[in-house]
């Protein structure tokens, strides 16, 4: 698996996890709502327990959140960084790194 597919494959995943989340914070509250009529304290107690672990979740969820955008922000900044103090170094690995695509490419076209 090249690196666009495992990227893509990540991507679908996660895509997937969000959407299963919502799915089932959508479903708890659905369910949440269709006991409100019902009464008696073990329903009520169980009702409780459950808004209690939907609000937990989605504090949970907004924390994950925050810490995934500070850290992207993090990387982000300090790749900038690297690339204005360094660009003749980072102009030097693109550099090879097309000699080497170049070659790789053309002993394929060869072989074919």
């Amino acid at each position: 698996m090249n690196g666009e597919e495992h990227r893509a494959n990540i991507s679908r995943r996660k895509n997937r996890v969000v959407f299963d989340w919502q799915d089932l914070v959508t479903d708890a509250e659905a369910l949440l709502r269709s006991t409100a009529a019902y009464t008696g304290e073990e329903i009520e107690d169980a009702r409780a327990r459950l808004k209690h672990q939907l609000d937990s979740v989605r504090g949970h969820a907004g924390h994950w959140n925050r810490q995934a955008m500070e850290s992207c922000r993090a990387v982000s900044g300090a790749a900038d960084e690297y690339v204005h103090d360094h660009p003749w170094k980072l102009l030097g690995v693109v550099a090879v790194l097309g000699v080497m695509a170049g070659l790789c490419v053309g002993n394929d076209k060869r072989r074919q």
